[in-house]
């Protein structure tokens, strides 16, 4: 009976570790240098249309975590899981929340720590439309 057990306790442990991604959360100057390595293919803003109007990360693609298909509109950017997923929103909560469901769907998520308020504050480049 043991010799059954201890397969079938690894495959299921090795299964439930599938799908699972990861989040880290990082200073501006990390999260430029992320943008330097992989570029804006998956950079990703959360905040409303109006917040993204006065300045954003450019190449910063836009999904209002406040949409009611927030999920469908992630969905459809379709994402490579095998290059991080760059978030950020204005202070850092939004794009917590929002890297956390990534990370549920199997993406690693960098997340930018206090937002893109010390985005600013660093003097760090924005678009504004």
């Amino acid at each position: 009976m043991k010799k059954f057990l201890i397969p079938v306790i690894i495959i299921l442990f090795f299964t439930s570790l599938q799908g699972k991604g990861s989040l880290v959360s990082v200073t501006a100057d990390e999260f430029e240098a992320y943008i330097k390595k992989y570029g804006t293919e998956q950079l990703l803003d959360v905040r409303t249309p109006q917040e993204y109007d006065l300045g954003h990360i450019p190449g910063a693609k836009l999904v209002n975590i406040y949409d009611s298909d927030f999920k469908q509109k992630i969905a459809a950017l379709n994402f490579s899981k095998s290059k991080p997923v760059l978030i950020y929103c204005r202070s850092g909560n939004r794009s917590l929340v929002a890297g956390r469901y990534l990370a549920e769907q199997g993406f690693q998520v960098i997340n930018l720590k206090y937002g893109i308020k010390d985005w600013v504050l660093k003097n760090k480049p924005v678009d504004k439309k």
